[in-house]
């Protein structure tokens, strides 16, 4: 795993500027996955698998003013996907349902992640793994003059294997993945909201039939060991996309356990639930990607496929934001086919031991009954006579 901060920027281009551009390339025997994150205006997620040794370009005076085709590969992409995240929507939950209502006007605000002043916090790169924290905080939307207080902490993850991640809730990552976290910490309410809840808006850009809704699979799972009391997976998989030889691949995916954490200690006692809605098409292509690095590899391409997703944070009876005033969410972005979550050795030889003790109780316990019902020999009776 290879990782580049603001890759070829000269000193006099990104020096004084709030920059953060991470490119990270994982080589195949056949391919390259390149993932590249970006912090300038909405933070954004773009994957790319190429052929090997292609090399990434950034026209950098372009790219920090958001223009179009200021980022390219030198060798076409076999395939792309990216991720926006577009908003952060507030929502006065009035009736404690939990459930998110766009079209109630009176009872929504919608933050823009660009009017967030992003600092890096902290970055680790070497080649097991890559980890990004990024803080947004100071909100200040210009055009309708909104301030509040309050943060924003996203943390990226990029890996090399097939492995749980550390972070709680434990998701499941391949080599070709990036998990994103999001906390939300004391982020101000609406005043005239009494019930606040946050849910969290995804634009996704790339590859495949942009007519076919992305597929959204909540599964069950026997399984809770790395995520306590959850026992369901969901996956949002892309619509296939076609090769150059014709064939039809799987493409990308998204993927979370439908889980958030009011505290950041991430116990059981301190876990909530979300809920995903139905994806749903954007027209509005330019408008709704101009402001961030997909507009700049994109550009004004129009067979896209381009959709929204929202995941809403919390349940019914919990408390609301303002108990705690702090939320989490956590997904991971990934290339092919998503991992599927296997019994880990542990709980293999649990399982074992709690149904082949009983077994091993029962045929003691026959052979014993058996062995007390057999008939007596008596051989002192013919002894004596």
């Amino acid at each position: 795993l290879r990782s580049w901060l603001n890759p070829d920027c000269d000193a006099d281009t990104c020096r004084g500027r709030n920059v953060t551009t991470l490119h990270l390339g994982a080589d195949g025997p056949n391919d390259t996955l390149h993932y590249l994150w970006d912090f300038i205006g909405n933070p954004s997620v773009l994957l790319a698998l190429t052929p090997p040794s292609t090399s990434l370009n950034i026209s950098w005076e372009d790219y920090l003013a958001r223009q179009d085709k200021s980022l390219h590969f030198s060798e076409k992409p076999v395939y792309t996907f990216g991720v926006i995240i577009n908003k952060i929507i507030e929502f006065n939950d009035v009736n404690d349902t939990a459930m998110i209502n766009t079209a109630d006007v009176a009872n929504t605000n919608v933050l823009h992640l660009e009017y967030f002043k992003w600092q890096r916090v902290s970055l680790t790169q070497n080649s097991e793994f890559v980890t990004l924290d990024m803080e947004g905080n100071s909100y200040h939307d210009t055009a309708k003059n909104i301030r509040r207080y309050g943060s924003i902490k996203l943390s990226l993850r990029g890996f090399c294997t097939l492995d749980h991640s550390d972070m709680v809730p434990h998701m499941l990552h391949t080599e070709n993945s990036t998990q994103i976290d999001i906390i939300l910490d004391h982020l101000q309410t609406n005043e005239t909201f009494s019930n606040s809840r946050f849910a969290i808006e995804l634009l996704v850009v790339g590859g495949g039939d942009p007519e076919i809704l992305m597929f959204v699979d909540p599964k069950k799972s026997l399984d809770d060991e790395h995520t306590p009391g959850i026992f369901e997976i969901v996956e949002v998989r892309t619509p296939p996309y076609r090769e150059l030889d014709g064939a039809l691949n799987g493409g990308a995916y998204l993927q979370w356990r439908p889980v958030s954490y009011n505290s950041a200690s991430r116990d059981v006692t301190s876990s909530t639930e979300t809920m995903q809605y139905p994806p749903r098409k954007v027209f509005n292509y330019t408008s709704a990607v101009k402001n961030s690095m997909l507009y700049c590899y994109y550009g004004n391409e129009t067979n896209l496929l381009l959709q929204k997703l929202t995941i809403s944070l919390g349940s019914k009876g919990d408390g609301f934001y303002k108990k705690t005033n702090y939320s989490t969410w956590t997904f991971i972005v990934g290339y092919g086919t998503p991992p599927e979550e296997r019994f880990s050795s542990l709980v293999i030889m649990i399982i074992s031991i709690g149904l082949g003790l009983p077994l091993l109780i029962m045929v003691i316990t026959g052979l014993y009954l058996c062995i007390r019902r057999m008939p007596k020999r008596h051989g002192n009776v013919y002894l004596s006579r």
